[in-house]
């Protein structure tokens, strides 16, 4: 069985660097990375020049925390919604469209098998992107000694907001033949998980709540921060586990083995 998964993670990653779309969203990726993290660093070194004398070493890796590496992961967050959609959109979408998927599904192998090997396959471009990424961190590493361990939540913080998307994404694209199509619903959904927080103000502190409660930018915080909670880790644990789920249903359902 491992083999044959193996197999079917080999064609979704020749399929996926054999088109301009894989290299064009790292590409992008890394352009918009590489800006928000400039921007960031230029902006916080003015402010902190202003102040240099004033903060103890301390207090100065705490204001790069502040200043750089949480504000840096979180547009990372708003990076990944535009580029998660682009990445998923094919996988289930292209073979319902080119009649190959009855073909897929005659393979000896679990539907599980298929729906990893696809989610393993993006998420092979995902790390790929964060690994590019991290060369702005390591140039900073050069000049100044700053902590790494907030840096490392950071990232472990992008990986598993990303895992997640990949499988709504997956998801997304299982229940439609159009790529386009796929992409849309996907990018309508995450932006709507993203700003969900904005309407806690309007409902009561109850209700106000729940929906932070279910926003993925307050879970995604504390890793921004640099603190590993556990509860945030459970939910995007769950949000993965729930459209992996569903996306097994769609698998099983008429409209694939009909």
């Amino acid at each position: 069985m491992y083999g044959k998964f193996t197999a079917l993670l080999k064609k979704e990653l020749n399929i996926f660097f054999s088109m301009p779309i894989a290299y064009a969203v790292i590409t992008v990726f890394l352009v918009l990375s590489g800006y928000f993290f400039s921007s960031i660093t230029d902006y916080y070194a003015m402010v902190s020049l202003r102040s240099m004398n004033q903060y103890s070493k301390g207090m100065m890796d705490l204001s790069m925390m502040e200043g750089i590496f949480r504000p840096y992961f979180r547009n990372m967050v708003v990076v990944l919604i535009l580029m998660i959609p682009l990445i998923t959109m094919r996988l289930f979408a292209e073979e319902k469209r080119e009649g190959t998927a009855e073909l897929l599904f005659t393979y000896p192998v679990s539907d599980m098998a298929v729906v990893m090997a696809k989610f393993f396959s993006a998420l092979a471009i995902f790390g790929a992107m964060l690994a590019g990424s991290l060369a702005s961190f390591l140039i900073l590493r050069i000049g100044t000694a700053y902590e790494i361990l907030p840096v490392i939540a950071g990232y472990l913080g992008l990986l598993m907001i990303g895992s997640a998307f990949i499988m709504l994404g997956i998801f997304i694209s299982s229940l439609t033949e159009s790529q386009i199509v796929a992409a849309v619903i996907s990018f309508g959904v995450l932006l709507f998980v993203l700003v969900i927080p904005w309407a806690s103000g309007s409902v009561g502190p109850f209700w106000g709540a729940v929906l932070k409660s279910f926003s993925v930018v307050e879970h995604f915080d504390s890793f921004a921060k640099g603190v590993l909670d556990t509860a945030d880790i459970t939910y995007f644990i769950s949000f993965f586990a729930l459209f992996l789920f569903l996306t097994l249903r769609v698998l099983e359902s008429k409209q694939w083995r009909g």
